[in-house]
């Protein structure tokens, strides 16, 4: 088993073993949640996003034995580590995007949780702008996946596709178009995650492998 796949199982074994489970709401985003759906990728950590700022606190307590017992002298950043004292922080940046982070070290691979509470006018609807991975709509659009016996909603290869293509990332971009080619897409989702100028793109990658 892979160092992430034995953090998000120990993520996954705390929270369905907890009285928290029918009150929190997270899906698990990033390279994690590709690989999940099928992407060759190496992750680098796993990402998960809370839909309210609260499930923050909650997953401190789930993760309460991977914090920090002394509060992290590191800055507020990459590097930076949950504690006891300290288990997440708010940073709001200059474009005015603000983030609440929890970040946990699990079996030797990170674990970063995050509410986003001001996207600061980032592009995201289903009628030409795309849908963002860290957008309001992926709440009603995520796919069930499966690591070992639990079953978690994750962010769907056609939403994550918009996201990396707007970052050109596009080593991620195309093992994401390479797993809907092998796989299939939802044909609907996809008029609807893709945004005007990248879906012409995407039809050429599809027309281009058949």
């Amino acid at each position: 088993m892979n160092s992430w796949e034995t953090a998000l199982s120990k993520v996954c074994e705390l929270y369905f073993s907890s009285e928290v489970n029918s009150k929190l709401e997270w899906i698990l985003v990033g390279s994690v949640g590709s690989v999940l759906q099928g992407c060759e990728m190496t992750p680098g950590d796993v990402d998960i996003y809370t839909k309210n700022k609260e499930g923050i606190a909650q997953f401190a307590v789930l993760l309460k034995e991977y914090s920090l017992i002394d509060k992290c002298e590191l800055p507020h950043g990459e590097n930076w580590l949950s504690s006891l004292e300290e288990p997440a922080y708010t940073q709001t940046f200059s474009s005015g995007f603000s983030w609440t982070k929890g970040s946990w070290i699990i079996n030797g691979f990170k674990v970063e949780v995050v509410h986003i509470s001001n996207s600061a006018g980032i592009p995201d609807s289903m009628d030409g702008d795309g849908i963002w991975e860290g957008g309001r709509f992926i709440w009603n659009h995520c796919k069930n996946v499966t690591i070992g016996r639990y079953t978690i909603p994750t962010v769907p290869l056609e939403i994550q596709l918009e996201s990396n293509l707007r970052r050109q990332r596009s080593d991620r971009t195309q093992a994401i178009i390479t797993a809907l080619q092998k796989y299939g897409y939802d044909q609907e989702l996809i008029e609807k995650a893709l945004s005007k100028k990248h879906l012409p793109y995407f039809y050429s990658q599809m027309n281009g492998a058949k």
